[in-house]
Order: C-alpha cells, then structure tokens, then sequence
C-alpha cells in the first residue's frame, strides 16, 4: 500500500503517448492545440475604421469637408483616394482611403446634404484600426499546449483556419460489476441496488467534454474478462468500478493478473479508496476504482482527471487547488490521508456530514474536497487546509 503522494507522482511520472488530430475549429472547443499557430496573415488585413463616420484628412485644417462618396464593409478602397477638403462617409470595419489619417465618429459631425461640419475635433489616428495592429503577419499567434476556448477559437478563425490540430481524446469505456446492480427505471428485488456509478461516472466526464460507453456485467469471472479484454481492444482508458477487492466473489484483480495488466499502483493509504488500482496494457490505461459511490467519484477527481490531463496534453489541472481555514475541528484516523466532502466560502471550508464512502448525498452540497494527509491526526478550527474546487 503506498501513500497518495506516491501514488500521484506515478502518475506524473506515467508515460503516456498522446495521439495528434486535425479538428475542424468549430468542434474543437476543450481541445489542447497540438500546433503553434503563426499568422498567415496582418490583422486587420488593412487600415480600417473602427466607427460609424467620416474619413477626413486632418492636415487640410478644415472644420468642413464635402462628402465624395461612401465605403461599406467590404467595400475595397484600394483606389480611392481623399483630396483636400473631401471626406468619405464609412462604417465600422470599412477599408480607408488613401490620405485618411482620422475618422469622425458620426454624432460629431452636422451634416446638411454633401456638406459636414466637424462640432467636435478628432485626433490625428482616432477610431482608426491600423494594419496589422492585433497581430502581424508570421508572428506567433496561440502557443502549442494552450487550451481551446471560444476566445481562442474565435481569434484563430479570424485568422482563416478552418481546422487546428489537436490532442486526440481517448475512447473511454466504463465497466460496472456485481450481481446486486439494477439499472434505474427497473423494480427492485431485496437484496439489490440501484446502480450509480455508471451515471457518476458518465456526468463527471462530460464535465470536463468527455465520452465514455458503459458496460454493466454481473460478477462472473468469465463475463467480466470478456467484457475487460473488449474493453483493452477498443478503447484508450477503461475505468471499472467494484470487484478490486478480496471477496469472494471480486473477479477484477485476478483476471487484471491472468490477462497481464501491468501493475502501476494497487491500494492507497487513503479514505475513501482505499481499494484502488492503476494499471497500464502496452499503451492503454486501466482504472479499477472501488465499488462504494462516494468512493468512485472521489477517486476520479483525485487520479482519473491527471491520467485524462495526461493523455490530451493539457498542461492546467482540471481542479484548482487552494489553502483554507477550517470552520470545525476534525479527528481523523491515523495513517491515512484523507478526502472529506466540504463547503467552501471565501476564506474558510465546512466539513459536511455523511462522508462514508457509500454516501453520495454529501456531495450534494460539497463544492470541494478537503485534503488531509496521513501524518496527522488531529486538525483544529482554523488550521489551513488543502482543498480541490469541484466548481
């Protein structure tokens, strides 16, 4: 059994080949860049107005000009070109003429048919965006290793890339066991449970814009290894829950033996979890998580999200961690670390009731989860904690 530091730093320490993509851009939102991105282009591609107005030339020193004519967006001014005494009527995003060095916003200015007179002085270089001026052309424009987001997206498409290459996220199989699971919207019969793993599961992926299949099998160890080498075939990372025990009846650790799933870590000084086992088949990742609820879900945020940081190049924790003050003394047990469920407010965190690892309903309050390490027993009010921002 070794500790949670151990069993983190061997995860950091995993090797874990990740697989590049091209995306087309509008369906890469969460992805990680696999690219540096250089500009193709200038932006803005042009001089152009960044108001409603009019194009002058300030150096005529004139407070009334006639109006030439009028540039739309997307109009090309290429071969327009202001005399002295002459402005243009332009739009937002419109290309400048030659010799315009300013636009007057269009409430500054009276107009009376082809005439306008300025009632309030621009200066030399208002309201105008210049060539160039958010980015040049081959200059950087988003780093490898940086996060898709809708602002990224939206700055690379301005750029004129329709797709982006990508780390690839894994395929993701989900294996539930044991004979007592019934899927919900079923009846009951004494002596089973409704399964909630699964779900768990499934809902804390697609928080973080994962997908998974979802396997439920009953404790057989003929159907679950079956079900495990599919799973090894087809997919990247395969996360079960229940049978990594030492009953009777846990199949998942022999047959993780038989089909020779190479051990990384199995059995955690830690509460809840304790039953925990990562390991690793040529390139594929294998997660056998305890059966109890809180459990499955404690244990996903803590060592399933590093593994899936890992496996699509994302260089920031999906879980922010932070230092907070107790609200209520806390005796724990020794030797073990442990992860209790809590509530968080600016500068202290709650430890909630119900933190057996059976219990979900505590999560339903709980925005965090509060770190206490093995070496220490006893923690009083106020004593700085370790804890990790669910939301």
């Amino acid at each position: 059994m070794i500790s949670v530091a151990e069993a983190l730093k061997r995860i950091s320490e995993l090797e874990i080949n990740t697989q590049i993509i091209d995306l087309e851009i509008s369906k890469s939102v969460n992805y990680v860049l696999a690219e540096t991105i250089f500009s193709p282009i200038n932006l803005p591609s042009f001089n152009q107005s960044a108001m409603d107005g009019y194009a002058i030339n300030l150096d005529d020193n004139l407070t009334e000009f006639t109006v030439i004519g009028e540039i739309k967006a997307g109009d090309s001014a290429e071969n327009l070109t202001l005399t002295k005494g002459a402005a243009y009527r332009i739009f937002t995003g419109s290309m400048l003429p030659k010799g315009a060095n300013s636009i007057v916003k269009q409430e500054d200015v009276r107009r009376i048919f082809d005439k306008i007179k300025i009632i309030k002085n621009p200066q030399i270089g208002e309201n105008i965006r210049l060539l160039g001026e958010q980015i040049k052309k081959d200059q950087i424009a988003v780093f490898k290793d940086t996060l898709l987001t809708p602002g990224v997206i939206g700055f690379i498409s301005m750029l004129g890339f329709s797709s982006v290459k990508v780390y690839k996220k894994p395929k993701i199989t989900i294996i539930a066991t044991g004979n007592e699971l019934v899927k919900s919207g079923n009846d009951l019969t004494i002596g089973q449970i409704f399964e909630s793993n699964t779900n768990t599961l499934l809902a804390a992926l697609s928080t973080y814009s994962f997908e998974a299949e979802v396997i439920i099998v009953e404790d057989s160890y003929d159907k679950i290894r079956f079900e495990i080498e599919h799973a090894i075939e087809k997919s990247d990372l395969i996360i079960m829950t229940g049978g990594i025990s030492v009953g009777d009846y846990d199949f998942v650790g022999k047959i993780l033996n038989d089909i020779q799933v190479e051990e990384v870590f199995y059995k955690v000084k830690q509460k809840p979890g304790k039953p925990l086992f990562l390991g690793k088949k040529e390139e594929k990742i294998i997660f056998a998580l305890p059966g109890n609820p809180a459990a499955v879900l404690t244990t996903f945020y803590m060592y399933v999200l590093p593994i899936l940081e890992k496996m699509v190049g994302r260089k920031k924790a999906f879980l922010r961690k932070g230092k907070l003050r107790l609200s209520n003394d806390f005796q724990k047990t020794p030797n073990l670390s442990f992860f209790l469920k809590g509530l968080a407010d600016n500068h202290s965190v709650s430890i909630l009731t119900a933190q057996s690892s059976a219990m979900l309903s505590s999560f339903v309050e709980a925005d965090c989860l509060i770190f206490l390490a093995e070496n220490k027993t006893n923690w009083l009010k106020n004593e700085l904690v370790e804890v990790y921002y669910l939301n």
